[in-house]
């Protein structure tokens, strides 16, 4: 290692605050990309290993396109010569006593082990074949049997009566679940010859199809798998988003701490210059501190962003539980690759950000690098280059957008050009603000306020890449702010309009409302009762959702949004066998009302004319919905997945119908909702699928607030010269201390300033762009001013908090400086 290199690394352990500092910046920034990135992969890695555990060594499963078939199929699949194994499948849910939902299979205990042999591992308290002769008895998965402290032999109670724990057995998906023997599970849900599914072992996949494609769905498990993996497509495709987004305010910052690390070196440059040392050398030093620095933060960072994403994968879990199917995602191991992806991109983004200065350093003349200061004219010149190649940036980006296109990742690839024009503009919109600035801070702090607006002026290369980073995480948030509240708002509006049954029964998932206690309701003079079923289809190979609703109900009662205008006449042709899409349904399979759509179902393929296209926001899959004749006539499936009930507001008996009605539900254990508690439910859903969402600006933020505590400790070092002249010019320790506070002050302005238009603009594209073409649902932009307040107190108390390292530099330091002629 050379003399120069090691003079330069001794630096790194005198001043010990700053190399800290710039560790920690670095470290940020990796965690917050690796953060985001090892909580998806986990989430999608135990996706994957939850549907290869359930399917086991099976192929291909059979089953109807809508509701339980006759267990009399078991018998023609018995003779069928393509059949080399099968096992039939009762697939539920079951509510525990504290509330929450398990997973509960029905099995054959003989049959399903050519299937999923790995339950034969399943260890029993006592003897195996109460597995069997025991009607109440069922295996737990090993960690939900940790979670509730119930060892082999113990009891849970569940929403179908007590249950007896006789062994667990392991789940390498982690999710909740119970098994029972098929033929006690048949009664605990009241289906007596009836089964959900079979998983079959196939010999010839084509030949068996022949025979059973009428009637029955038939589906490998690849499709499945691929079925499953579109469910989640739109959810995957933002969460990498997000974690690019993270990425990219984390290279701002890592920049920002790489420039940190050559520009307070400066002055050592010069020296080590001046003694003879050679360009090549001083950056060679400068990179070795910069790998160094970079290797050690990437590695910090890749632990944090473990941890992190340990925090993250619970918020990911309970968001896919709640939109699409439950899952309990398992933290990734730590492995020697995560630490390695660290140091990759501490070392990369380091490097790229520290290219410019170093650049600039190899430029300056030894002298002029012995002032510590660099040559501030450079920078404006610097700043309308940048402005220009962001203004081109920024219209390639915007033309990307308007070209008519379903692509997500053009989207998403305009929207980071978007961002990171805006960033190269800042640099140019502070100096057009600068007067604006100075004016402002004078009026604030006198003679130190206006000091402070010109050293933020004359210093852009060290205060226009902070602020835009602050810049751009503050747009993030705001961005996402207005997104989620214009979405919030266009649910509720919805809401309304759909949703205006007097009480709701059994929108759990484990119960079936009883198709005797839906005509028993009927019979209720002054009450009309909607029965909802909601089934998942295919559709071009494609999943998507079929509900069956009663037509005439809904027509005097509710109120939908039409795409196209229109109103209850609709319903008309819904009674007649007609039947109307969701706008995700039409915009994902390019249908629109008058089209004609052909739907397998249990009598064949069946051809329906589309009469109308509604708004709605309960699956990006798409919705077909039918009346229940329509459905009936169409799948056979009498099942009932929930009822509501509607009143007429004038009944003078309305309370005690209320309460007849809540009786008997209660009398069949289902759980009875208001229309206000149905609607609390939806929106609990609603902000749970936000959470990672509010995490990641959260992780913006302080991102951002490292780059400003590293632009002003910058600042401070290359100003030590100019705090001697303030001195001797008669400046006390406070007007000092408050210049470098209006210094953070104005530089957390700007950036809240510059998001509010930015911002504004990120809602927009996130909102008629983003998850028009994710979603294909069309969100309604609702404004709100909380939104900007919140950020405007983000900018101010971040900006206070960067300058208080800063500021205790000064209090240190700031009597003993002096005039040094350097």
């Amino acid at each position: 290692m050379g003399t120069v290199t090691k003079a330069f690394l001794r630096y790194l352990l005198r001043r010990r605050s700053l190399t800290l500092l710039q560790l920690m910046g670095i470290a940020f920034g990796v965690a917050a990309c690796l953060g985001m990135g090892l909580s998806a992969m986990s989430a999608l890695a135990s996706f994957t290993g939850a549907i290869e555990f359930l399917q086991g060594k099976s192929t291909h499963r059979i089953e109807r396109d809508a509701g339980p078939m006759d267990e009399a199929i078991l018998r023609d699949l018995m003779r069928d010569p393509s059949v080399q194994s099968f096992s039939p499948v009762i697939d539920r849910r079951l509510r525990l006593e504290k509330g929450s939902q398990i997973r509960i299979l029905g099995v054959d205990p003989f049959l399903d082990l050519a299937i999923r042999p790995e339950l034969a591992r399943a260890s029993f308290a006592g003897d195996r074949l109460a597995f069997i002769l025991d009607e109440k008895a069922v295996l737990m998965e090993a960690g939900l049997a940790r979670e509730l402290n119930l060892a082999a032999g113990g009891r849970i109670k569940t929403s179908r009566g007590e249950l007896t724990v006789l062994g667990t057995f392991p789940n390498p998906s982690g999710e909740p679940l119970l098994l029972m023997d098929i033929a006690h599970a048949q009664e605990l849900f009241k289906m007596p010859g009836l089964i959900d599914s079979v998983d079959l072992v196939l010999a010839e996949e084509q030949v068996f199809i022949s025979r059973w494609d009428e009637g029955f769905r038939i589906r490998s498990n690849r499709q499945s798998r691929e079925t499953f993996g579109a469910m989640l497509g739109a959810f995957r495709l933002n969460l990498e988003a997000l974690s690019l987004m993270a990425l990219f305010v984390a290279v701002f910052l890592i920049y920002n701490t790489a420039m940190f690390a050559v520009v307070s070196r400066r002055r050592d440059a010069g020296v080590l210059r001046s003694l003879g040392a050679s360009r090549k050398e001083v950056v060679a030093a400068f990179l070795a501190e910069i790998l160094i620095l970079g290797g050690i933060g990437g590695a910090l960072g890749s632990l944090l962003g473990y941890l992190l994403s340990r925090f993250l994968i619970e918020i990911l879990g309970g968001t896919i539980t709640n939109l699409y199917f439950f899952l309990r995602p398992v933290p990734m191991a730590w492995s020697f690759w995560m630490p390695a992806a660290g140091v990759i991109v501490g070392i990369g983004a380091s490097l790229l950000g520290s290219l410019f200065p170093l650049i600039e350093l190899s430029r300056t003349d030894p002298v002029k690098a012995l002032s510590g200061r660099s040559v501030s004219h450079q920078w404006g010149r610097m700043s309308k280059r940048a402005a220009a190649a962001g203004l081109l940036i920024l219209l390639i980006s915007a033309a990307v957008l308007l070209v008519p296109s379903r692509s997500i990742y053009a989207a998403f690839g305009a929207v980071f050009g978007i961002l990171f024009a805006l960033s190269l503009l800042s640099g140019f919109a502070v100096m057009l603000f600068s007067p604006l600035m100075a004016g402002f801070l004078k009026f604030l702090g006198g003679l130190p306020g206006k000091i402070a607006a010109g050293n933020i002026r004359r210093n852009l290369g060290r205060t226009a890449v902070a602020i835009a980073a602050f810049m751009v995480a503050l747009s993030m948030s705001l961005g996402l702010s207005l997104m989620i509240g214009s979405f919030r708002e266009s649910l509720l509006w919805w809401m309304d309009r759909q949703f205006r049954g007097d009480l709701y029964i059994s929108t759990a998932s484990e119960r079936e409302v009883p198709e005797g206690l839906y005509h028993e309701l009927k019979t209720i003079p002054g009450v009309d009762v909607d029965a909802y079923r909601k089934v998942q289809l295919s559709y071009r190979n494609r999943p998507m959702f079929a509900a069956s609703v009663s037509a005439p109900v809904l027509q005097r009662h509710a109120r939908f949004a039409w795409l196209g205008g229109g109103g209850d006449e609709h319903w008309e042709a819904v009674k007649r066998g007609d039947v109307i899409i969701s706008e995700s349904f039409a915009r994902n399979f390019s249908v629109k009302a008058g089209d004609t759509i052909l739907l397998d179902t249990r009598q064949g393929p069946a051809r329906l004319r589309v009469e109308a296209v509604f708004y709605d926001y309960s699956t990006e899959h798409g919705l077909v919905m039918m009346d229940r004749n329509t459905y009936l006539r169409l799948f056979d499936d009498r099942t009932i997945n929930s009822v509501a009930v509607f009143l007429d507001p004038g009944d003078p008996k309305r309370t005690e119908t209320l309460d007849l009605i809540r009786h008997k539900a209660l009398r069949h254990d289902l759980p009875v909702y208001t229309r206000e508690q149905f609607f609390g439910n939806i929106l609990a859903i609603f902000d749970s699928t936000f959470a990672i969402t509010r995490s990641m600006r959260v992780m913006a933020i302080i991102i951002a607030f490292f780059g400003i505590a590293g632009a002003l400790t910058t600042l401070f070092l290359e100003r030590r010269s100019e705090f001697g002249i303030l001195r001797a010019l008669g400046f006390s320790t406070g007007q000092v201390s408050l210049l470098t506070l209006l210094e953070a002050f104005g530089m957390g302005l700007l950036s809240f300033l510059f998001s509010i238009g930015c911002g504004t603009l990120f809602a927009v594209i996130l909102i008629r762009v983003i998850n028009l073409r994710s979603f294909n649902w069309t969100i309604f932009f609702h404004p709100h001013l909380s939104p900007y307040l919140i950020v405007a107190l983000t900018a101010f108390l971040a900006s206070l908090g960067a300058a208080l390292y800063p500021i205790w530099m000064v209090l240190r330091t700031y009597p003993q400086m002096q005039i040094r002629d350097d």
